[in-house]
């Protein structure tokens, strides 16, 4: 799944224990699931940051050819 997907489904995950009181065994593997796609979402957002810190830097040092691929 992509980062979309992933908020797609905490949101599910977040609308299903807002709406109803799962069962305990229901509501720990909602969270454990949630956890993971916090973690793959943390995970692509890092990812996203040190490219632009990457790009910025980049421009910043004049190097615009570099900037661009």
């Amino acid at each position: 799944m992509g980062f979309s997907d992933d908020m797609d489904k905490l949101q599910t995950i977040i609308e299903e224990f807002e709406s109803e009181t799962p069962r305990i065994e229901d509501a720990l593997a909602l969270f454990e699931e949630g956890v993971g796609l916090i973690r793959s979402c943390r995970e692509y957002l890092d990812g996203a940051k040190r490219k632009v810190t990457a790009l910025t830097e980049d421009v910043e040092a004049g190097d615009l050819a570099d900037a661009r691929e």
